[in-house]
């Protein structure tokens, strides 16, 4: 549950950072886009944010898998 927490708020973290700079988050000079493409990485490795979630849907809530 850290893991996908820390995910999905570095992820809200960077896309206000984008959203603020505009057209200029895609410039080399603030690295934000590097940034941007790290944070999605976060969402996919090394558990995918889905996998986390389908493992405390069935494991701590109780509930049928659905796949």
């Amino acid at each position: 549950m850290a893991k996908h927490l820390a995910s999905e708020a570095s992820w809200a973290a960077a896309n206000a950072c984008l959203d603020t700079h505009g057209g200029y988050g895609f410039v080399d000079e603030y690295d934000i886009k590097r940034r941007f493409r790290k944070t999605r990485m976060f969402q996919v490795a090394p558990g995918n944010n889905n996998l986390i979630m389908s493992f405390v849907a069935t494991q701590v809530l109780g509930l049928p898998r659905f796949y």
